[in-house]
């Protein structure tokens, strides 16, 4: 899969999603060689959120044979200026942006992860997301062991699952999870979300 251009194809699917809504969805994207499967994501809030996603995606990747996961959420993010040569600050404080509301794009592949962060550009009379502006700054490639600690939930997604018969308690609740009906619509194949 070539990288550069399968974010470009995402940050087009993840515009398409949020193109006029007050808020971009929360979603994981399952890339295969032949389509791609969205999967809503309704909350990443607690430990026990992740670990349920942790499953379902590693058990929907495996499934469809994918080369890659895109993990799409929106956020409001701050980034601190670095002061001018010369310029002298008070704290830490006076650093700091305005708030960005932004949406990032993660995407996981065996050996590398990409981050990318865009800022969500609005209509100012209805406040609804007409576009995006990429946010260099929020923007970094990782190897899969060198990730940062946000990305670590995600650590066992390309562990395959175990041979048929070799079933555990953990296989079973994977099983489980796919068979939900949010899941389930979610891997029903969309040709228009076909990605090369």
């Amino acid at each position: 899969m070539n990288q550069p251009m399968a974010i470009d194809e995402l940050v087009s699917v993840a515009q398409a999603e949020a193109m006029g809504e007050l808020d971009a969805p929360m979603m994981a994207i399952v890339l295969s060689s032949e389509q791609s499967y969205d999967l809503p994501i309704n909350s990443l809030e607690s430990d026990a959120d992740k670990a349920r996603w942790s499953l379902i995606l590693r058990a929907a990747r495996e499934h469809v044979e994918a080369d890659a996961v895109a993990v799409l959420y929106p956020a409001w993010t701050t980034i601190k200026n670095k002061p001018a040569p010369g310029e002298e600050t008070d704290s830490d404080a006076s650093q700091v942006s305005d708030p960005i509301d932004t949406l990032f794009v993660q995407l996981h592949t065996r050996d590398r992860i990409y981050w990318r962060g865009f800022e969500q550009i609005r209509d100012p009379q209805h406040q609804r997301i007409i576009g995006f502006r990429r946010i260099k700054a929020l923007s970094s490639d990782y190897l899969r062991e060198e990730a940062p600690k946000a990305a670590t939930w995600l650590d066992t997604l390309f562990e395959p699952l175990p041979e048929e018969g070799e079933e555990t308690a953990v296989d079973q609740e994977m099983a489980d999870l796919l068979e939900e009906p949010e899941v389930t619509a979610a891997l029903y194949p969309r040709q228009m979300r076909a990605l090369h």
